[in-house]
């Protein structure tokens, strides 16, 4: 088969012939339809920490993907041949503390695919039975494979409580663009999208923001303030990692707010604790994956409903073959979702 391969501890990926993986007992081998490239995966092929310094080479990369089930494991009985799932990109060893007191989305232990284990961007990949999320045989796999991604937006929204609120989405990235289109979907009063690039802020429009701020043309703070009645948003969500996003969202969120963040800082931040969190009796919430599988259910009753469309979040479709222009892309910044397909 073919796969996309981290073959040393260097900047690069190479695209490799490789051997179908073998599967085990508890696990199915799955022929990827689609995969869709993270941030992550943008990390990996720069060879940047934290995770250059986790990866061990040689490694098939890639963690959101869809595809058909066509060997299971002896021991498989969740899933058989002929299932089209997306795969939960978070392997759970089940025996740590966390993992025992129903978290195990925080499990101690936990692999990653495309990181500890091999991934996605190949033709076939081998996961475990349990990591094999279930779909409609007509859901289009480009779709499929960016529930993964989906679902770190589906609990973050979900823990912002923002039915009837004011929301930030400080981020228009994927998971920023997904944030919105989720906020719409549970009933925030008014939402305000803000990132520094044009095409992400014509796709929040379309997924549902009442108001787009360009964070390199005004000031954030006052216009989300201007925009409030001078009280701030009730829940800000962090998902762009920028500290000066931190900063502005901190700044901008009324008394008593919330902030749920999924983004991830390069960097410590420095914030005023006392001013931004203890004497404005803020609740903060950080975010990591998904829930398992508590997130996956909501994602597909979500869509089940037929009230949110994820479509115009996808930007551009290539061929596997073509994953240095993907990579390429992604660097710019000038896209949302990129699907690639074996």
């Amino acid at each position: 088969m073919i796969a996309v391969r981290k073959l040393k501890p260097a900047p690069g990926m190479e695209l490799t012939t490789s051997k179908v993986p073998k599967i085990g007992k508890d696990d199915v081998l799955v022929k990827v339809r689609a995969c869709s490239i993270c941030g992550s995966d943008v990390h990996i092929y720069n060879w940047e920490p934290p995770l250059s310094e986790r990866i061990k080479p040689p490694r098939t990369i890639g963690h959101e993907v869809a595809g058909d089930v066509v060997e299971v494991g002896e021991n498989v009985t969740s899933v058989q041949v002929g299932d089209f799932i997306s795969a939960e990109s978070h392997i759970i060893c089940g025996k740590c503390p966390q993992c025992r007191d129903g978290r195990p989305h925080i499990c101690n232990n936990m692999k990653i695919l495309g990181v500890d284990v091999d991934g996605g961007f190949a033709e076939y990949m081998s996961i475990p039975a349990m990591n094999a999320w279930k779909n409609p045989e007509d859901m289009k796999p480009e779709i499929a494979t960016i529930l993964e991604p989906m679902g770190n937006s589906v609990y973050t929204v979900e823990s912002g409580d923002v039915k009837d609120k004011t929301v930030t989405v400080f981020g228009c990235g994927p998971t920023g663009l997904f944030a919105v289109g989720l906020a719409r979907f549970f009933g925030a009063k008014e939402i305000i999208a803000i990132d520094c690039k044009k095409i992400r802020l014509d796709i929040a429009k379309k997924m549902g923001a009442d108001i787009i701020i360009n964070k390199d043309e005004v000031d954030v703070v006052k216009e989300i303030m201007d925009a409030t009645d001078g009280l701030g948003s009730d829940v800000f969500l962090e998902m762009s990692g920028s500290p000066l996003a931190i900063e502005h969202g901190f700044r901008s969120l009324r008394g008593g707010g919330h902030i749920v963040a999924l983004g991830l800082p390069s960097k410590p931040v420095t914030l005023d604790w006392s001013k931004n969190i203890v004497q404005k009796l803020v609740n903060l919430q950080g975010i990591f994956g998904r829930e398992i599988f508590h997130t996956w259910h909501s994602m597909s009753r979500i869509m089940a409903s037929g009230k949110l469309d994820v479509s115009p979040i996808i930007t551009h479709k290539l061929k596997l073959k073509e994953f240095d222009k993907a990579i390429e892309i992604a660097k710019s910044g000038m896209a949302g979702k990129i699907v690639m397909f074996p």
